[in-house]
């Protein structure tokens, strides 16, 4: 196998291109659910995620409810080592098999990277208690006015700060194709930054 490379990764203008060929078809958010991708990679978000990830700390840096592990590769491709964890991943992906509180215990990293976390399974809760955790970079959509679950929120010892730079390129499976030539896109998809300001409880 090939080792990926940061040029394989397609750019947004070729990705916004593949958003308008499934529009014509059986539509963008049928293409994703059939893939069970929740987002898309493009060179330009992977290039900002790493830069980011890269300013954060020492250390390693986790992903958690990481899947197969495709961010994790491309962020690797960009020079930025993630170990990708998930309770159940596809056989084979090269994912670590473990709970997200399994995985905070092993590694004890400084910096955590979320993609689309159920908001219901407490996994940020984990994340933003543990004591070494220091950054909680967190990836998704705002559908119907929420984003994440209310732990990302409503924490004195957490600070949250949007993240546009990465969000700009993000593509995910609830964009919506407008076809203008201004705006061929409306996008869903938003990158957080959550750094603690307080000791751990």
């Amino acid at each position: 196998m090939v080792p990926l490379t940061d040029a394989m990764l397609p750019t947004f203008r070729s990705q916004l291109d593949r958003i308008a060929a499934a529009e014509r078809g059986d539509g963008w958010l049928s293409v994703c659910e059939e893939s069970g991708r929740f987002w898309v990679p493009t060179r330009e978000f992977v290039a900002a995620l790493a830069e980011l990830l890269r300013s954060s700390g020492e250390g390693p840096i986790v992903e958690v409810c990481a899947g197969s592990g495709e961010l994790a590769i491309a962020l690797g491709a960009a020079g930025v080592e993630v170990v990708p964890t998930d309770t159940d991943p596809p056989q084979g992906s090269g994912t670590v098999r473990t709970s997200a509180e399994e995985a905070l215990r092993r590694y004890r990293p400084a910096v955590v990277l979320g993609s689309f976390i159920p908001f219901d399974a407490g996994v940020d809760e984990e994340v933003m208690r543990f004591p070494s955790v220091r950054h909680y970079v967190v990836l998704g959509a705002r559908i119907g006015g929420l984003f994440g679950s209310n732990a990302l929120w409503d924490n004195p010892h957490w600070a949250a700060e949007p993240l546009e730079e990465i969000g700009r390129w993000m593509l995910t499976r609830h964009d919506v194709w407008l076809g203008l030539p201004d705006k061929p896109l409306l996008q869903h998809g938003e990158a957080w930054h959550l750094k603690r300001i307080g000791k751990a409880i």
